[in-house]
């Protein structure tokens, strides 16, 4: 069994967690505290005990595995947080050589070990892909318009469909089996032997930016629920920190002094085969504080003065979420706009990629190969960080949301500088304000949730368990905002009783078509049980229903009420809210229809929508007075 599998198994999230923090709710699936990463007074750092995860829902919004947690709480590396949890499991780490384990040398050793049956096992792959076996996997990939000489290029394989077939070719060929078993190639089953890691997937090689193999994706090709795995935690292998694609980019990014970040391996490929060398891979969902580390180190090589990140995700949903992560992660790393080492200033940018039509592809790998100028052009264009988010939010009509949601991609930025000015400006047109109201605003905001001196904490020492000081209770962190429509399915998913106090909503009230996917079939449910059974195979919602049962609902401070009839609470005013907003979209499509020019002055089609739109006035009159 893999060192790292061996740890969790001996050794849960609660146990090594509550070493340093003070747990709440110890008895349920979720214990909580207050964040040890910043200061806060609300908890909204929790525990899934079930995955043996931790996750921020406050403004860290980071999470992981008891690894993470180590390295993030001690502030060291991988290696130092294995072995500070092979101490707490009671293993001895054993060197894969004769030499000191801590040295250098045998590190170096091991790693460059790890990185040869790596490379063994991906020439093993890459014969299955080209041979009887692959011929479904080659398929597939000719599809995506990747041809032989592509695929070899970027350490494209397949696993066959067969548990035991790597197994069997490396132990033929004798490979050391403790370097296997450190490289996350082959997993445990239960006690009576070894399969493979990846099994009927095509294989994405993983690679640092010298080009070594550091570990693998694979794709699955049947009917697996989980689309993409990667190799698990090893000591070489840490997914958060590995940018896909870097060895390949790194040049064209210091080169041109932009990085464009996409989400997918296709993406990255595409990119690159299509002429577009400065573009990398964050593997799916948000990209990572780790990753925009690396990228900026890349940037800080470019000799020009201009300099900048793009970020190019989905146009789903979950591409949409994972962009405002994103930004938020770039913050926290970075500073208030990001910096490299050399001090100066990094726009974080986001791109929506289009069509020349107009169209909306759902990723860039589709937008390059339909439309290549198109996606460059939306490169160019990518509006600022901050542009995006009120962008995103406006839709809302609430300018408090708004400017809560991006406040914080602000930073400190004087008001007074050139910069600062044109964004203050940017935004007040936005919300259809003065410059000096909105400034009072965003004091306000800041005012309440204290100071951003922690953005950076991970690149500072933290005290361990004996030198820990209590933290101050006068201080306020901004929570990150979420749409009433995400707080009230989260709470349809937690709570049981929630359904009942749902009246009169439709899926078509959302603004986003998942959340309504998961309202929709919650309503059809009779129970979370049932629930539960159909989101967790339904694969274009499973993530989304993982974060949803894992949010941290915002409950209101109110004595002797207990959780359950605080939820209820909760989800009465965000049904009311979902309903209002949706309302007040309306009455701003009637508005604009009735402004086209287009529209005939007179006639039945400008009665009927009149008509309409004094009904849908009527409605949103019904709802606010509430």
């Amino acid at each position: 069994m893999p060192l790292v599998d061996d740890i969790k198994e001996r050794v849960s999230i609660v146990d090594v967690v509550s070493e340093y923090v003070a747990l709440d709710k110890l008895h349920t699936r979720t214990p909580e505290a207050p964040c040890p990463f910043h200061e806060e007074r609300t908890p909204s750092f929790k525990l899934n005990t079930e995955r043996d995860t931790w996750r921020c829902f406050g403004a860290c919004n980071d999470g992981g595995d008891i690894f993470k947690f180590i390295m993030r709480i001690e502030d060291v590396n991988f290696s130092e947080a294995l072995d500070k949890l092979c101490a707490k499991a009671g293993i001895e780490r054993k060197p894969y050589d004769t030499s000191d384990a801590k040295s250098p040398k045998a590190s170096e050793s091991r790693t460059a070990a790890v990185h040869k049956v790596n490379g063994i096992a991906a020439d093993y792959w890459d014969k299955q892909l080209w041979g009887e076996a692959g011929q479904a996997a080659r398929e597939y990939l000719a599809e995506r318009g990747i041809d032989k000489p592509t695929a070899q290029r970027w350490g494209i394989g397949y696993a066959p469909a067969v548990a035991i077939s790597l197994f069997h070719y490396l132990k033929s060929i004798k490979a050391p089996s403790e370097t296997v078993a450190a490289a996350g190639l082959l997993v445990k089953i239960q006690q009576s032997g070894w399969r493979d890691m990846f099994i009927d997937r095509i294989t994405f090689a993983l690679k640092d930016r010298q080009g070594n193999i550091l570990g693998f994706a694979g794709r699955a090709m049947g009917d697996s629920q989980a689309k993409y795995i990667n190799t698990s935690e090893t000591e070489q292998f840490h997914k958060s920190s590995v940018v896909y694609g870097l060895d390949k980019a790194a040049e064209a990014i210091a080169a041109t002094g932009r990085a464009v970040i996409v989400e997918g391996y296709m993406d990255v490929i595409a990119a690159h085969e299509n002429g577009f060398k400065n573009v990398v891979g964050c593997m799916g969902t948000a990209v990572t504080a780790e990753q925009v580390t690396a990228i900026s180190n890349t940037l800080a090589a470019t000799q020009g003065t201009d300099r900048e990140i793009v970020l190019c995700l989905d146009n789903d949903d979950a591409g949409k979420r994972a962009t405002l992560g994103s930004l938020g992660n770039a913050m926290l790393k970075l500073g208030s706009i990001g910096s490299t080492q050399r001090g100066d200033s990094i726009p974080v940018k986001v791109a929506t990629p289009v069509t020349s039509e107009g169209g909306l592809p759902k990723d860039p790998d589709e937008a390059i190969r339909n439309d290549p100028h198109a996606w460059l052009q939306s490169i160019q264009d990518a509006r600022e960080g901050y542009q995006y988010v009120v962008d995103y939010h406006i839709a809302d009509g609430n300018r408090d949301d708004v400017l809560t949601a991006v406040e914080p991609l602000l930073g400190e930025l004087p008001s007074n500088t050139l910069s600062g000015k044109r964004r203050v400006d940017w935004i007040a047109g936005k919300l259809g304000i003065d410059a000096n109201t909105l400034e009072g605003m965003l004091g306000a905001i800041r005012a309440r949730r204290g100071p951003l001196n922690d953005r950076n904490r991970s690149h500072r020492q933290t005290p361990g368990p004996a030198q820990r000081q209590p933290q101050p209770t006068n201080t306020r962190t901004a929570r990150p905002y979420l749409p009433p429509e995400y707080e009230l399915v989260a709470c349809l998913v937690q709570e049981e009783s929630a359904l009942d106090h749902v009246v009169s909503l439709e899926p078509a009230f959302f603004l986003s078509g998942e959340l309504g996917e998961v309202f929709e079939i919650r309503r059809r449910c009779s129970n979370l049980i049932e629930t539960s059974t159909l989101l967790d195979t339904h694969d274009a919602l499973r993530a989304l229903y993982g974060e949803l049962r894992d949010h941290h609902i915002q409950l209101p401070d109110i004595a002797n009420v207990d959780r359950k009839s605080a939820i209820v609470q909760v989800v009465g005013a965000c049904a009311l809210r979902v309903k209002e907003l949706h309302l007040r979209r309306k009455a701003m499509n009637f508005s604009d229809g009735l402004k086209d020019p287009n529209l005939p002055k007179h006639g039945d089609k400008r009665q009927e929508m009149v008509h309409a739109s004094s009904e849908n006035n009527r409605d949103l009159g019904k709802v606010t007075a509430i």
